[in-house]
């Protein structure tokens, strides 16, 4: 079995000798209305993968999954750095797993981001130390509803965190000693996917608590943000009329619902704790990451930085500054919708790649396509599928991966100025026409899609071929009467605010080169339906460009009477 070298030679490689400034953290930072990632003072926008729980269990493994991630275009790796490696035995700490994942990513010229498998991993705890899960005096468990000990560390156990936070904190501490002047890590997940397989807790702590009276914090809380609070969380409170004191049952009821809140509180509570003890050794960005709500909660993990109770977790869990929807679901425009809000950027750790089976369908290339959204309508900071080194190469996801790494820097540019939107067709086209490039009198035909920008409306209308073909991609308003249009399976026409007529000065196909965006093909006659639209692709029958997925093109506009 592979033994990791002593951690000491390890960080005394791994830290750099030279006298200059240190760099400041990552941090974020606001842009109009987007808030955004800062890396060596420059924003970066994570196009990441995450590998599989597994994959940096070992450093031969890791070398051949983080290799394979920089093939697929990822610029960031999402990795496990787990409790039962760093600290096998009590008290006594082996960096040995940490110092590879990061001398790894350094070689390969992506940065990192360490995923804390502690006290929790999607409800169980089965990546706690097994001095810890032998323990179970020591270190008690949740029970069920029938009084039975569950699988998951108890949240009232004062010993298993103050175990958990000793370990997270001597992880940040190592990280800062190891890392605080190149940022190869540039954030930190806490726990995984956290929550209890029944609503609430049933153990005796569990119980005397529940009867106990709604923490302060939290009731002041929903007084001031009455009105503003997630619509699960208000309805919850209002059904029980609107109390400004009680015991959790009285505010929140006496349902399953009402018991999630106060799960809520309680995980939050317990991670808040050790993320701030994190943080204060090391000040990176923390997250935690949601397993999606759906149906009662006990059938998913209840109490974990869902949607429905963030609020909850803003107020025990400050420390915490992003709670993640690990995104597996076909509806994805509404759940992005839910988790994106001022106070919570949206930032994705998780999502299916290319394929994604579902009990109904076999749906494809649904990250190639969401990830378009994700970054132009809402500002993304991070996309990362899961089991990214699983793709193959030259896939879909590779392709879409490329295409929005090359146009990052423009992305970034304009997240947050009302100057960008993504396009992603989640239903059937209402369009008649069965090739968008035989289209004829585009302005005139029936839009799937009207996006208002820069004076202009551009009409969208949506490819008709199966619906694992979809249209996606985005715009952006670059300069008066110029736009990019980047996607794949959509055709755009474009109409003046003013009602004056339209005409395409302009259309350029982009190609990247040596780092920068230049014009190519200058498109016009077959390729725009006589200068009449823009249509990616261009013109189904050339058949010597046999190129597909998205492509970029760059447009000039005119107005007159």
């Amino acid at each position: 079995m592979h033994r990791y070298p002593a951690t000491a030679l390890l960080a005394a490689a791994l830290c750099c000798a030279c006298t200059t400034a240190i760099a400041k953290a990552p941090h974020f930072e606001k842009q109009g209305t987007a808030t955004q990632l800062i890396v060596e003072d420059k924003p970066f926008l994570i196009i990441g993968g995450q590998v599989h729980n597994s994959s940096s269990g070992s450093p031969e493994y890791f070398e051949r999954t983080v290799d394979k991630l920089v093939q697929l275009h990822a610029n960031t790796v999402l990795a496990p750095v787990t409790w039962e490696l760093l600290e096998p035995t009590e008290g006594t700490y082996d960096f040995g797993q940490l110092d590879d994942m990061v001398r790894t990513a350094r070689s390969h010229r992506v940065r990192l981001i360490v995923l804390w498998f502690g006290s929790w991993k999607n409800g169980v705890s089965q990546y706690a130390p097994a001095w810890v899960r032998r323990d179970t005096v020591r270190f008690p468990r949740a029970h069920d509803a029938n009084g039975r000990p569950m699988s998951a560390l108890s949240t009232f156990s004062e010993n298993s965190r103050t175990a958990d936070k000793a370990a997270f904190t001597a992880l940040m501490k190592h990280l800062r000693a190891i890392d605080e002047q190149e940022n190869t890590v540039i954030m930190v997940q806490v726990q995984n996917e956290v929550g209890l397989f029944e609503s609430r807790d049933h153990s005796p702590e569990a119980d005397s608590a529940f009867a106990g009276q709604v923490p302060q914090a939290l009731m002041d809380y929903l007084i001031a943000n009455k009105g503003h609070l997630t619509p699960h969380l208000e309805a919850l409170w209002q059904q029980n009329g609107r109390k400004e004191r009680g015991s959790w049952a009285e505010v929140f009821g006496s349902t399953k619902d009402g018991d999630e809140v106060f799960m809520a509180w309680r995980y939050a509570s317990y991670i808040g704790d050790i993320a701030a003890a994190g943080k204060a050794a090391y000040n990176l960005p923390l997250y935690a990451n949601a397993w999606l709500a759906s149906g009662e909660p006990g059938k998913f993990p209840s109490g974990g930085p869902n949607h429905r109770v963030i609020d909850v977790w803003k107020v025990a869990a400050p420390a915490i500054s992003i709670c993640a929807p690990d995104l597996y679901a076909d509806n994805f425009k509404e759940v992005a919708a839910t988790y994106h809000r001022p106070d919570n950027p949206l930032f994705i750790p998780e999502t299916h790649a290319d394929v994604w089976y579902k009990p109904s369908a076999l749906l494809l290339h649904q990250a190639a396509r969401n990830v378009f959204w994700a970054v132009a309508h809402h500002d993304a900071i991070c996309f990362a599928p899961f089991g990214l080194e699983g793709q193959a190469v030259g896939g879909p996801i590779a392709t879409s991966l490329k295409l929005v790494s090359d146009l990052s820097p423009v992305i970034l540019q304009f997240q947050g100025s009302g100057r960008m939107e993504g396009i992603l067709q989640t239903e059937a086209s209402k369009a008649a026409a069965p090739q968008l490039e035989g289209v004829k009198e585009a302005s005139g035909t029936t839009s799937d899609c009207d996006i208002a920008l820069g004076g202009y409306v551009a009409h969208v209308l949506y490819s008709t071929v199966s619906p694992d073909d979809r249209a996606y991609g985005l715009i952006i308003n670059t300069a008066p009467d110029e736009f990019l249009i980047a996607g794949d399976g959509l055709a755009v026409t474009f109409s003046s605010a003013t009602k004056r007529e339209v005409g395409f000065a302009e259309i350029w196909e982009q190609v990247f080169v040596n780092g920068a965006w230049v014009n190519g093909r200058r498109l016009n006659g077959d390729q725009t339906n006589q200068g009449s639209v823009v249509q990616i692709p261009f013109w189904r029958w050339d058949n010597f460009d046999t190129a597909t997925g998205p492509r970029v093109v760059k447009v000039e506009l005119f107005t007159h009477d």
